[in-house]
C-alpha cells in the first residue's frame, strides 16, 4: 500500500458499525479490571494476551469472549470502556459508531440492573462526544445461547434504552443450530415499537442463516458473506438494499474464511451488495477498523474509490437515533455522520 492512500485511509471519515465494546477493551484496561475482580487472567501481562487469545475454532472463541464480559462490574466500568473505544477511533477518522453490547450477559452472569447498565454506556458516549467529537451509539445483543424468553428482556430494554442512545436489537453469539427465527416473536415485538434488528448471520453458519435472518427485513447483517452461496439470495439482498458488515481479521482469525483472496466480500461488492467494514473485537483480534481498510486494500485489491464507497456507505448506513436529548447531540450529529462528506485523494 502506497503512503498517499494510507493516509488517505486515515483521513477517511468513516463509521465502525460493527464493534463490541466487549472486545474492544484496551489490553491495560482488560487486565486492570480483571486484577481489581481477582479474575481469570491472573498474572497475564500485555504480552501475554496475544498468545491467550489463540483460536481453535469459532466456539473457542466464544467461550474466551467471556473472559472479557467478565470483567464488567458496574456503570463506571462500562462508561470508562466507551470513552477509551471512542477515544481510539477517532484517531483512525471514524466520526460515528454503533457499538454492540451483551447486556442480558452482563445482567444474568454478574446481577448487573438493566438501569446501571445502561446508565453507564451513555455516560461513555455523553463524555466520548465532548472530548473526541465521535458520536456513539449502541446496540443491544441477545445470545443465540439463551432463550427467548431472554431476547424478549432485552428487546425490553433496547426500547427503554432509546432514551440513552440505544438504536438497536442484536444478535449474536454461536451460530449454527441457532437461527433468528428461533427469537421471532421478540424480534417482532421490538420492531413493533421502532427498534430495529440487526443480527450476526452467515458467518459459522451457511447462507440459509442469512436467508433467515432476512426475513425480519434488517437494514444490516453482521457478516452475512456466506450469502455469496445463493445466487437467489444475493438477489434478495440487492433489492431490499441490505447492508453487510465485514470484518476481514476476524474472519480468518475465527477460521471461517481461509485468505482474504478468497473471501465472498470481493465477489459480493462486484455484484452490487451494500458493504461496510468493522473491527468486530479489536482486542481479541489485534486490529483496528483503520487496519480492516488496509486489509481490504491489500487482500480485496480496492482502491480508493471503492474504499470510500464503503465509509460512505458506513455513513449513511448508521442508524442515529433523532430522540436523543438534545444537550447530547453534537456538532456533528446531522452534518458529517449523515451526509457521508468524504475528502479528495490528493
Amino acid at each position: 500500500m502506497s503512503r498517499e492512500l494510507d493516509s488517505y485511509l486515515v483521513g477517511l471519515p468513516k463509521a465502525d458499525l460493527h464493534v463490541h465494546l466487549e472486545g474492544a477493551l484496551r489490553p491495560a484496561t482488560l487486565l486492570e479490571l480483571d486484577r481489581r475482580n481477582g479474575g481469570a487472567l491472573g498474572g497475564l501481562d500485555e504480552g501475554l494476551l496475544a498468545d491467550r487469545f489463540r483460536f481453535r475454532d469459532f466456539r473457542h472463541f466464544t467461550d474466551l469472549y467471556s473472559i472479557c464480559t467478565d470483567v464488567f462490574r458496574g456503570p463506571n466500568d462500562f462508561a470508562r470502556a466507551v470513552a477509551e473505544l471512542a477515544e481510539d477511533l477517532a484517531g483512525q477518522g471514524v466520526v460515528y459508531a454503533e457499538i454492540t453490547c451483551s447486556a442480558i450477559t452482563h445482567h444474568r452472569d454478574r446481577g448487573i440492573p438493566f438501569d446501571e447498565l445502561v446508565d453507564g454506556l451513555w455516560a461513555g458516549a455523553v463524555a466520548a462526544e465532548r472530548d473526541t467529537g465521535v458520536v456513539v451509539r449502541f446496540v443491544l445483543d441477545h445470545v443465540r445461547d439463551l432463550s427467548e424468553e431472554d431476547c424478549f428482556r432485552t428487546a425490553e430494554w433496547c426500547v427503554r434504552g432509546r432514551d440513552r442512545g440505544v438504536v438497536a436489537l442484536g444478535l449474536g453469539g454461536h451460530e449454527p443450530g441457532r437461527p433468528a427465527s428461533l427469537f421471532a416473536g421478540a424480534v417482532r415485538w421490538a420492531g413493533e415499537r421502532g427498534v430495529p434488528f440487526v443480527p450476526h448471520a452467515g458467518e459459522a453458519a451457511g447462507a440459509a442463516a442469512v436467508s433467515d435472518a432476512l426475513a425480519f427485513d434488517p437494514p444490516r447483517i453482521g457478516h452475512g458473506f456466506r450469502a455469496a452461496e445463493d445466487r437467489e439470495l444475493v438477489g434478495d439482498l440487492l433489492a431490499r438494499g441490505t447492508v453487510l458488515e465485514i470484518c476481514p481479521t476476524s474472519n480468518l482469525r475465527t477460521g471461517v474464511v481461509t485468505g482474504l483472496a478468497e473471501h465472498p466480500a470481493r465477489a459480493l461488492r462486484a455484484l452490487g451488495v451494500p458493504l461496510v467494514l468493522g473491527s468486530d473485537d479489536p482486542l481479541l483480534f489485534g486490529t483496528t477498523l483503520l487496519d480492516e481498510y488496509r486489509q481490504a486494500a491489500n487482500g480485496f485489491g480496492w482502491g480508493p474509490d471503492d474504499l470510500a464507497a464503503v465509509a460512505r456507505t458506513s455513513l449513511t448506513a448508521a442508524l442515529v437515533h433523532s430522540d436523543a436529548p438534545a444537550e447530547h447531540r453534537g456538532k456533528r450529529s446531522g452534518t458529517t455522520v449523515e451526509k457521508g462528506i468524504l475528502p479528495p485523494l490528493k
